[in-house]
């Protein structure tokens, strides 16, 4: 099946065995590594100048200040993970080229740190205000109700796009933030879900087998790697915030039988949930993912007898790690053949079109890929708005640009 999204790593077989180094389950390139001002608690100055001073300036480098961080730099979070702003900041010290830079250890850092926080938010989800903005009605379930979507693709979009894929991001509310985490936490929410994932029914669309890293065999991983559905967890930006401290311990794959729902367990959230299919069929891949979220909240629900399953904020939604997926977490992208409007306006042009509708556009294979005779189409907004509104968002962008690659002759 082909897969739009960078998000999926194709891991060759060779490089997945050397990311685990010569100890089993171990590998110190996934260990930490604080910037040495943070790890003194002392402001790295120089090192935000030259990022705001450079032609990419990081969000973190815009809102942490002198003054920001006189502020919070003796505050610790009042959550799980007693997260400092240190620590919330090191990615975007240690790369400045880092679009976002920055983290957080537990739903709590957001408002321990608002001053941080909630300017960054805004400045990445433009349109977004902490003060206007409102808090959405309905549960998650609520949110992500198919029969809700309004808008339908033309038949002319039917026939560009090659496949769908929505995915999004969860993280459990009995648990910090992995990048707050422990082994221990991974491991916790790994052994949950195993059990909620024995929960659904044989038989079932969502039916399937749940492969651990540190379990699977040979032939399982393989296979995952085969269908570019194994993660690795070696993204040098995402290591800076403490993602994959502890790999491979408490990582995993939950894949259905039909290989169009996928589940990534503690990648970097608790949960990347993806539904995909190799059609343009958008209302029955939301449809299914859908389904799937609810299965899981409801299965977690009935074990644990915590009834708020996700981690929510009464202001902007789904809680994530990073503050660009805050709000739903969601991605739903197509990925369609214009191929006529490629060679005539060029991708910057298709890209600035689709922002006009909420949407952005990216390479044939994901993010700063090449652009061939394809591009992946997916809602930009993430916050502020129920998922199935983004949905809309993406269907009305694929029309747009369906119908000006027909006008192209």
């Amino acid at each position: 099946m082909l897969l739009n999204d960078q998000v999926i790593l194709i891991a060759l077989s060779g490089e997945y065995k050397m990311q685990f180094g010569k100890k089993p389950g171990y590998d110190p390139d996934y260990d930490l590594k604080l910037d040495k001002s943070l790890a003194r608690d002392e402001y790295p100055a120089e090192k935000l100048a030259a990022a705001r001073a450079a032609r990419h300036t990081s969000l973190c480098a815009q809102v942490c200040t002198r003054e920001v961080w006189d502020k919070y730099k003796n505050v610790v979070s009042s959550g799980p993970a007693k997260w400092t702003l240190a620590r919330a900041i090191n990615t975007g010290v240690i790369y400045p080229e880092s679009f976002v830079g920055c983290h957080a250890g537990d739903k709590e850092s957001y408002d321990d740190f608002r001053d941080f926080f909630h300017p960054v938010i805004e400045k990445y989800h433009t349109g977004f205000s902490m003060q206007e903005g409102s808090a959405l009605d309905g549960s998650p379930s609520e949110r992500m109700d198919p029969a809700k979507i309004s808008a339908d693709l033309s038949d002319s979009a039917k026939d560009k796009i090659i496949s769908t894929r929505i995915r999004i991001a969860r993280n459990l509310s009995m648990f910090p933030l992995n990048p707050g985490g422990s082994r221990e936490s991974r491991e916790e929410i790994a052994a949950l879900m195993a059990k909620v994932y024995r929960r659904i029914p044989i038989g079932s669309d969502l039916a399937g087998e749940f492969f651990l890293h540190t379990t699977m065999s040979d032939a399982q991983r393989q296979a995952l790697i085969d269908d570019h559905f194994l993660f690795r967890g070696s993204d040098r930006m995402q290591a800076a915030s403490g993602y994959h401290e502890h790999w491979p311990h408490g990582r995993g794959v939950y894949l259905n039988n039909a290989k169009t729902f996928v589940n990534w367990v503690n990648e970097g959230d608790h949960l990347r949930i993806i539904s995909m299919e190799p059609d343009g069929d958008v209302k029955a891949v939301f449809a299914r993912l859908s389904a799937g979220a609810k299965i899981i909240e409801d299965g977690v629900r009935a074990i644990t007898g915590i009834d708020e399953v996700f981690m929510m904020h009464p202001k902007f939604g789904a809680v994530t790690c990073c503050p660009s997926n805050i709000g739903t977490g969601m991605r739903g992208s197509v990925h369609i053949k214009v191929p006529k409007l490629i060679e005539t306006i060029g991708f910057e042009e298709i890209d600035g079109l689709c922002r006009e509708r909420n949407c952005q556009a990216r390479g044939t294979t994901g993010e700063h890929s090449q652009v061939l005779d394809r591009i992946d189409v997916s809602n930009w907004r993430r916050i502020g708005l129920p998922e199935y509104e983004l949905v809309d968002d993406m269907i009305r962008c694929a029309n747009f640009l369906a119908n000006e690659e027909d006008t192209r002759g």
